[in-house]
């Protein structure tokens, strides 16, 4: 492509040219397959690209409420040490952010990768939702009402959106399944009706 559009006496190209090349590459690799009339993908499609900006919402909420998260424990519990303090940011409240970050780039993922039509995404999704899910009831069991309000309210909407792309997700590919069974079942009734109304004597040849 780039020889194609050369000048003559070009032996390099241009840096605006390379870049327009990569990036229409990556618009070819990174568009949507589902067609604009399937609105059920279309709309699971958006559920996860919200779903992502919830996830960094929830990333941020933590990083800015540590210190609101300290004060609640220390006036539920004087005797708690600036030792015990570093554990639980360093064992549970870093690694959450680690992993909200990483989730970003789950949801994205996953929105490109239904709006390519591919139903493995449907099942990892789902695994998804279901270790979430597992989290959240975990930092209820661990007091997260108690001492991390904010964190527990972003952490319910993520929840909800993810319930909502669960569904969406679900519900198109059940759709889906239905709809490859329909067509096959009407042309099992359209090669049955073929051997039907062929005269006697007449031999019918099946393609493989």
């Amino acid at each position: 492509v780039l020889m194609a559009g050369a000048q003559p006496g070009q032996c390099r190209p241009e840096p605006m040219e390379c870049l327009d090349l990569v990036s229409s590459a990556l618009c070819m690799r990174l568009r949507q397959t589902v067609p604009g009339s399937d609105r059920a993908a279309l709309a699971a499609i958006r559920v996860m690209y919200l779903g992502a900006m919830v996830e960094l919402a929830v990333a941020l909420t933590v990083l800015v409420t540590l210190g609101d998260v300290k004060a609640s424990i220390l006036a539920r519990d004087p005797g708690y040490t600036r030792a015990q303090w570093h554990s639980e940011v360093v064992g549970t409240l870093e690694p959450l952010v680690a992993a909200a970050a990483l989730a970003v780039g789950f949801w994205l993922w996953m929105a490109w990768a239904n709006g390519r039509g591919h139903r493995w995404a449907t099942i990892l999704f789902a695994l998804f939702f279901c270790q979430n899910t597992y989290s959240l009831l975990h930092g209820l069991a661990g007091g997260s009402a108690l001492y991390a309000r904010a964190d527990l309210a972003a952490g319910t909407v993520l929840w909800l959106v993810e319930l909502a792309a669960v569904a969406l997700v679900s519900r198109n590919e059940l759709r889906r399944i239905a709809t490859s069974r329909s067509g096959a079942k009407r042309r099992d009734q359209g090669e049955t009706s073929l051997i039907v109304a062929a005269p006697s004597g007449v031999h019918v040849e099946e393609e493989p």
